[in-house]
């Protein structure tokens, strides 16, 4: 069952990094800024995003050469789609194409008995450690994929092929600097492929939080031990969220962590809860905020055959150091409230926007 675990994980982290492709999308909202921009221009700084997958592979276009010759044309329109003939462009190289517990943080014993209550923390310790690790594994393949890829500005010679996408799926390839209004109106969206022109990466965006995200802390919080000062152990977050704007956010986060009893038995709590985050600093690449979160608590103590339930409430702040576009390293220390006692916490992992 471990061994079948361990090699799902495996296959889910190799198959989720090798998504990565040449082939970069232009918004339409950058195809309207570069239709603005003289031909001979529009190549200096243009604002791709890398894709992921094969979606977005268009048929291959002759490659442009750094020598090619910029010519502006008019494109031809045939029943709704520009279509464009080739030229021969006055220099050496090719032509650009046309119309185409204490002690005890990270892990735990098993094993140990429990009274007539079963080890029922300890089994679901057992399942919470195995959802810890697959959490783990799905954020390291996402931060090679999702956090890797090139989301910033390229340089392209202005007759570089640009792929025109139109709003059902027709396609059509026109060089840079033959952009027209019409076309840009019609498309959907364009890719560009690194491969079929002199490309420069002029450098990444920053840090962009917007939309949906994905994050996974591990760390060391204290667990409510029923009539007894909280005992510290191993605490880790699953998030889930999305960012309506850059600074501010949603999550549902789910915490799982346990610890062990001077006898060795294990005192299990979960939380499920309702998280807002709010990023109002920033240092360089050094972002600083804070959270609050609203939810439930559930606690399992073998030791005394115990358990039971209770609303949560929790505050603290978050420190976070942008890596790329779309991937942070995020720190967050603070409090929960919970079983009429509070407990402190730490944590640092993963964050995929």
């Amino acid at each position: 069952m471990r061994n079948s675990l361990y090699l799902s994980i495996l296959g889910l982290a190799l198959l989720s990094t090798a998504c990565l492709s040449s082939t970069h999308r232009v918004s339409k909202g950058e195809l309207r800024k570069l239709v603005t921009v003289a031909p001979e221009q529009r190549g200096d700084q243009v604002r791709v995003v890398q894709s992921i997958g094969s979606r977005d592979d268009p048929p291959a276009a002759d490659r442009v050469q750094g020598s090619t010759a910029v010519y502006v044309h008019v494109p031809i329109w045939i029943g709704g789609t520009p279509h464009h003939h080739n030229h021969a462009s006055h220099g050496a190289g090719n032509s650009a194409s046309g119309a185409s517990g204490a002690g005890h943080v990270g892990g735990k014993s098993s094993g140990k008995s429990g009274g007539g209550h079963g080890n029922v923390a300890d089994a679901k310790a057992d399942k919470a450690e195995a959802w810890i690790i697959l959490a783990v594994a799905a954020a390291l393949g996402l931060a090679a994929t999702e956090g890797a890829r090139y989301d910033g500005w390229a340089k392209l010679h202005p007759m570089h092929p640009i792929h025109l996408i139109g709003p059902r799926g027709e396609h059509t390839v026109v060089p840079l600097a033959h952009l027209d209004q019409r076309s840009v109106d019609w498309a959907d969206h364009a890719v560009v492929v690194k491969e079929e022109g002199p490309w420069t990466a002029l450098g990444r965006a920053p840090l962009n939080r917007q939309g949906f995200t994905y994050s996974v802390f591990l760390g060391a919080g204290e667990i409510p031990v029923i009539d007894l000062d909280a005992d510290p152990g191993f605490l880790g977050h699953i998030q889930f969220g999305y960012f309506p704007t850059p600074k501010i956010g949603f999550e549902l986060d789910i915490g799982l962590g346990w610890t062990e009893d001077d006898n060795q038995q294990t005192i299990y709590a979960s939380r499920t809860s309702l998280e807002i985050q709010g990023f109002l600093a920033k240092a360089g690449p050094i972002h600083a905020g804070i959270f609050g979160q609203v939810g439930r608590s559930s606690r399992f103590d073998d030791g005394i055959g115990f358990d039971d339930s209770s609303n949560l409430l929790g505050a603290g702040g978050l420190l976070q150091l942008e890596l790329t576009t779309r991937l942070a390293i995020t720190g967050r220390v603070g409090g929960t409230h919970s079983f009429g006692e509070w407990a402190n916490e730490i944590g640092v992992g993963l964050s995929i926007y």
